[in-house]
């Protein structure tokens, strides 16, 4: 039902009058907040910045990239030195000195009959429960250092009772002894866990790895006492790397090496190759985890060495280094490739060298080689095992191969070099480890050459090994390729001029043009050639193309004196020989102008009449004074023909000579716009 009129009216009243308070509170506060800016108001001081809440660190990575297994601890606060001293220090002291007296005064009472030998080993074994109680008092008091030389002590005197009791007294036979004394260890090393010590753990282990040797009976049992310390190993590296006690790995690891070495030395022989190379593998199974690089490196080529020394007389069982390879490569350490390698060749040259089966170090090569392929190194140990593998394992497989496989040994160096330019295929363009492994290819291949070949089959072979290492620089734009070619080229041209000239010691041994030392000359000059044209444009090819020419005119220069030497006479060879040189030469030099007016080519050209030159500074400067009186007209009328005809060719040929000047010329000036 609608509200009558009187109603209405009120609330509109009511509205209005609340709505004019809002408009006045407006108005007031905008009142005030004019007055407020007119005003100089100080800057209130800024609020305090907290401090973001610290977060966890992330666990961080080592230079392999390898996680390690806790987390980065805050390094405790130093302790002072005094604190150091008088509670640590003199606390070992007062224990090793409580032992020692009690020692003193067990045997003064011995000494004089005071007790029998089961009330000596009785009160040894009360003293020792004694400490250990005392020693857990101590340490639920808080006295948590000097409880551990009090637990130490108590340890120490139970070792000492059970050794008195089994190997002084024989009260108790020595397999029960050496069971009690394990289970002691075993107690200790609970105790280490209980009250979080690893001092407690370092007297156990030390216990422990002295109780063998301690209750031996002289007697060869290698499977128990291996397995003893295996297990004792287990729990100590268990316990370096749960509770982070850094000083137990390196103690099981001398305590194993001691004890193997020790057993091997006195009892290794044809019957106990197989325990011994069970536990060979075993013990750098368990160091190969080791958190200290240090200790694994030590295992790493003491376990090859191991392996060496038992079956040196049985070489073709060096396949049991191969493992060792492989869990070596897997180590998270930069140097630790080049390490594995060193550790497996060390012994081997030592002592499998002459009667290693060639296919276990191929294995071990194409092991190394898979894991450049998979890890692809660039830094400095990765890049030295690419040049190591190769270089080592060729020599390895030269002693063993040669000389009863000679003829197969370039082939295995060339095929090395292969293999190596597949791995260079496989790293990235213009790194350092494809640059080694093209440089290590090349080694090889220009090492199989002279291993393969011989005489001037030699040169042959670098000479066109030259030319396609130009070929292949050329197609890849590879630097390294290009300076491998250069490097063979010279070999090549260091060869012709060390060997090749002194082939033939008399010139009736050989044809004109048709023998091995003529052949040889023409292959490197084409090989020059070839290798100046795959360079192009670059400067370096022009040598190319001029040492090319070079080696042909001193190859002809050699026939000459070998024809001279077959067809006339000994007073008229020095003579004949000067002035056919120098015909051949002016010929040569008419046909390279030739070949230069036709390819317009100016390089052809200005060689051609740079011989001209030459030539003609021959005859005025040495033939004119060693030849005689009719050699020397025919030299010079011969030569003047010459000359002559090449002086017609540019008079008759000027006009082509002057378009291609002027389009050279337009080359020469279109390249430096």
């Amino acid at each position: 039902m609608p509200a009558p009129p009187e109603e209405r009216d009120d609330r509109l009243e009511n509205l209005s009058e609340a709505l004019a308070q809002l408009i006045r509170r407006q108005r007031d506060l905008e009142e005030r907040v004019r007055a407020l800016e007119s005003q100089d108001v100080a800057t209130p001081p800024p609020l305090p910045v907290l401090d973001p809440p610290a977060r966890s660190p992330l666990p961080s990575r080592d230079s392999d990239g390898a996680v390690p297994d806790a987390p980065p601890v805050a390094p405790p606060p130093p302790v002072p030195l005094e604190t150091t001293i008088g509670l640590n220090w003199i606390n070992r002291i007062a224990v090793v000195t409580l032992l020692l007296g009690a020692a003193f005064l067990f045997k003064y009472g011995v000494d004089n009959d005071w007790f029998g030998p089961g009330v000596r080993v009785a009160l040894g074994f009360t003293a020792a429960i004694i400490s250990l109680l005392a020693g857990d008092r101590v340490w639920r008091r808080g006295q948590v250092v000097f409880a551990q030389g009090v637990i130490g002590l108590g340890l120490a005197l139970l070792y000492l009772s059970i050794y008195a009791a089994a190997m002084l007294y024989h009260l108790l036979p020595q397999s029960l002894a050496f069971v009690a004394m394990a289970a002691v260890t075993g107690g200790a090393m609970g105790l280490a866990v209980l009250y979080n010590s690893q001092a407690v753990a370092v007297l156990a282990m030390i216990g422990g790895y002295l109780t063998p040797p301690a209750l031996s009976t002289g007697e060869n049992h290698p499977w128990i006492l291996f397995g003893y310390v295996f297990l004792l190993n287990a729990g100590a590296l268990l316990l370096a790397r749960n509770r982070q006690w850094k000083a137990l790995e390196p103690i099981a690891a001398a305590a194993t090496i001691i004890l193997y070495a020790g057993w091997f030395n006195r009892w290794f022989g044809d019957a106990n190759r197989p325990v011994a190379t069970v536990f060979a593998l075993a013990f750098y199974a368990q160091f190969s985890i080791t958190t200290l690089t240090e200790l694994w490196a030590i295992f790493q080529l003491v376990a090859n060495i191991a392996l060496a020394l038992i079956w040196r007389e049985h070489a073709h069982f060096i396949w049991w280094d191969l493992p060792l390879i492989a869990c070596g490569l897997l180590r998270p350490w930069a140097p630790a490739p080049i390490w594995t390698l060193l550790s497996f060749w060390i012994p081997f040259w030592v002592w499998y060298s002459p009667d290693a089966p060639f296919a276990a170090i191929s294995a071990a090569f194409l092991i190394f080689f898979a894991w450049m392929l998979w890890r692809m190194p660039h830094q400095a140990p990765g890049l030295a095992l690419i040049a190591a593998n190769a270089g080592i394992y060729y020599a390895a497989s030269y002693s063993l191969l040669n000389p009863a496989h000679h003829q197969y040994m370039g082939l295995l160096a060339a095929a090395v070099g292969g293999v190596h330019l597949l791995l260079a295929r496989h790293f990235e363009v213009r790194s350092n480890a494809r640059d080694l492994s093209v440089g290590v290819a090349l080694a090889f291949v220009t090492l199989a050459v002279p291993i393969q070949f011989a005489g001037f089959r030699i040169t042959v072979a670098w000479a066109l090994e030259g030319a396609v290492l130009a070929w292949l620089s050329a197609r890849s734009c590879n630097d390294s390729l290009r300076a491998g070619g250069w490097g063979v080229l010279l070999l090549t041209v260091a060869r012709l001029f060390i060997f090749d000239v002194f082939v033939y010691s008399q010139s009736s041994q050989y044809a004109t043009l048709l023998n091995a030392r003529f052949l040889t000359f023409a292959v490197s000059t084409i090989a020059l050639w070839l290798a100046a044209r795959f360079l192009a444009p670059a400067r370096d090819a022009a040598v190319a193309y001029i040492a090319g020419h070079a080696i042909l005119l001193f190859g002809l220069s050699l026939e000459i004196g070998g024809w001279v030497g077959r067809n006339v006479a000994p007073e008229n060879q020095s003579g004949v020989q000067i002035i056919a040189i120098s015909v051949m030469l002016t010929v040569y030099a008419v046909i390279l102008v030739v070949i230069g007016i036709k390819t317009q080519a100016a390089i052809h050209r200005m060689l051609g009449l740079a011989l001209v030159v030459l030539v003609v500074a021959k005859l005025y400067l040495v033939d004119v004074w060693v030849l005689g009186r009719l050699f020397r007209i025919t030299a010079f009328l011969a030569l003047g023909i010459l000359l002559l005809a090449l002086s017609y060719l540019y008079s008759r040929l000027r006009p082509v000579f002057e378009r291609l000047l002027k389009t050279e010329s337009s080359r020469v000036n279109y390249r430096v716009d």
